[in-house]
């Protein structure tokens, strides 16, 4: 590659090192270049100003012209890289070493000093972090899946009554046509359909192992959904994955002690264990209390009760009432 050309490369470089406060004169310009082994006199330093311009790149002359060059137009703003960031560090299913690595990728978008700033701004807290490469490993094969419109087979844990981590089916691989992959509450979770069954179902990624893309063609969402799938699959994870609107509130409930896996699956480890015995566990969680709880209520009703504040109970029994009615 010609001189020039790299000399054009290496000046962006160095732009990005720029705001408006923290400008660089033609002369820290070349002081720069000198660092990369490049020499130039500043009349070739101007003529690449001019022409990393035409080239689109926003690149101004400080109001005050003396203080030099800065660019202005940046990919991101400090603001949403601040908060990018802080999604890669409060992500507990990311190791302390992954969550660093992303944010230092992202900090390196801003200027110098806006660098300095955010890295300030941004600590990274060990204590939030029970991560594995688990859940990374399997959003990336998942991803590529999903580019590749092909199946994943992998198996599935769950937590038995004797709350231990196992394979679900004594180790059987789930073949799934994946669609879309989802973030909440801090779990990950793959939305697709099973090859057996042919309907919408979610997993948790932290809990799927021995992950594998498969050569067999994903099943069309369209075949699962028919028309508006996109819409429906939208409204699929509103209604399994997401409690809707309402007002929090804290629940105590009382789960048939080998059907937890539906606690850890509804709300990760956010939850709290008040008691153990051989058949129940009381648990108290903290949801959205609308229509997406009480669909969730009803879907284990045979094995999780309410127990507290009234006002939940009262919605599920009127609404088992109305189930009732219809079948008598």
């Amino acid at each position: 590659m010609e001189l020039t050309k790299i000399r054009l490369l290496r000046m962006l470089e160095i732009f990005r090192e720029t705001d408006e406060d923290h400008p660089y004169t033609a002369h820290q310009l070349k002081e720069k270049l000198m660092l990369y082994g490049i020499e130039a006199e500043r009349k070739a330093i101007l003529r690449d100003v001019a022409a990393l311009q035409e080239c689109g790149h926003e690149i101004l002359l400080h109001a005050d012209n003396k203080r030099g060059y800065y660019l202005a137009a940046r990919e991101f703003e400090d603001w949403e890289l601040k908060v990018l960031m802080d999604a890669a560090v409060g992500a507990s299913f990311l190791t302390e070493e992954n969550s660093k690595k992303l944010a230092d990728k992202l900090c390196a978008l801003s200027s110098k000093e806006g660098q300095k700033t955010l890295k300030g701004a941004t600590p990274i807290l060990s204590d939030v972090k029970n991560g594995s490469p688990t859940t990374k490993n399997a959003i990336d094969l998942i991803l590529t899946a999903i580019r590749r419109k092909r199946m994943i087979s992998f198996q599935y844990l769950y937590t038995d009554e004797n709350m231990e981590k196992k394979l679900s089916y004594d180790g059987m691989r789930y073949s799934v046509s994946p669609y879309a992959l989802i973030w909440r509450q801090d779990k990950y979770y793959l939305i697709g359909s099973h090859k057996k069954y042919q309907t919408l179902s979610y997993y948790r990624l932290d809990r799927i192992r021995n992950a594998d893309i498969t050569e067999e063609s994903t099943l069309p969402k369209e075949e699962i959904l028919g028309q508006n799938a996109d819409w429906k699959l939208r409204d699929y994870i509103n209604r399994n994955l997401f409690n809707y609107s309402g007002d929090e509130t804290r629940v105590k409930l009382a789960v048939d002690r080998n059907m937890m896996w539906v606690i850890e699956d509804a709300f990760g480890e956010q939850y709290e264990l008040l008691s153990l015995n051989e058949t129940k566990a009381i648990v108290n969680v903290t949801v959205s209390d609308g229509w997406g709880l009480n669909n969730w209520l009803l879907q284990h009703g045979d094995s999780i009760q309410v127990l507290e504040p009234q006002t939940v109970r009262n919605q599920v029994i009127a609404l088992l009432n109305q189930i009732q009615k219809r079948y008598e």
